[in-house]
Formats: C-alpha cells, structure tokens, sequence
C-alpha cells in the first residue's frame, strides 16, 4: 500500500502541527523538524517538558493541551487552535515515549476528531507503538516505515497543494 495518500493527508491549509520532542540542539533532529516546519510557514508547537521557547517559538509542555484545545475548540499561549481543522502530530521521542503519549492521547474526549496524522520518524517508534495507534483507531493516519518528514514533506505539502 503507498503511503502517498496518507502523507498527502497530513498536510492542510488549516491543520495545525505539533512535534513531540522538539528540540534546542541544532544537531537533533527535534531541531531540525521544528526548523522544517517554521521554513515552510506551517503553523507548528514544539513540544518539550524542559524548554519554554524553541527556534523563536514558544513550546507547550505536553501534546495533551494542545490536543484538548482544538477538541474544545480554544486557542493555547499564541496559537489560534481554536479555528484549525485539527491536528497532525510529528514524533521524534523515544518509542517508549511515544508509546505513552499515544495511550494518552486515546484518554482525550474527541481525540479521533482531532488527529488527523501522526507521523513517527525514523526510531521513535516499534511495533508496541504502532499497536497503540492501531488501539485508538487512528493507523489510517500513521506514516512510519522509515519516512521522515525531511524527505518525504515537501511532495506530501505539493500534493495537498501548500
């Protein structure tokens, strides 16, 4: 099955983005995501526990707040959530990590109407992560085997016409 469609479908001109594990490093690649995004003006929240702001963009410190803001329809610090078409979500944390933030996530009232893709980058995720996304009724959305955003985002971006 080509995975085309789905990246295509993570990408919209009113979705919001947020990446779990962005970081301050320049040689991480939660550096180098988040710096993605901003370069191609999409609307991203870096999120890390430690950090207060990243690349010049404030962070929040769980994607649990920023998931419960878009399903009640508010704005969260700078960021108009209220009036997105929903959420994609890039992963870069361990797969332990992202395991957890997905069973998490699935305990979020309105979480199915609000992902509209998750996307694990290479080694943020395994097979325990991909049953979790499988659990909440979401793997439609997952793009994993390898792709990462770096590579495979602009095409992705092209074919949803950003």
């Amino acid at each position: 099955m080509s995975v085309i469609p789905t990246i295509k479908a993570f990408f919209n001109a009113n979705r919001q983005y947020a990446i779990v594990g962005a970081s301050n490093n320049p040689t991480k690649y939660g550096y180098k995501i988040l710096a993605w995004y901003l370069n191609h003006n999409l609307s991203i929240i870096p999120i890390n526990p430690k950090e207060q702001e990243i690349l010049g963009t404030k962070v929040v410190n769980n994607i649990n707040d920023v998931v419960k803001a878009i399903a009640s329809h508010q704005d969260i610090l700078t960021y108009k959530t209220s009036s997105v078409d929903g959420l994609s979500i890039s992963f870069l944390t361990p797969p332990k990590i992202t395991r957890a933030t997905v069973q998490d996530i699935g305990k979020i009232d309105g979480y199915k109407d609000v992902i509209k893709g998750l996307w694990f980058q290479p080694g943020s995720y395994d097979q325990e992560v991909l049953d979790a996304a499988q659990d909440l009724g979401v793997f439609e959305k997952v793009i994993h085997e390898g792709n990462c955003i770096l590579v495979s985002g602009e095409n992705g971006m092209r074919a949803a016409g950003l």
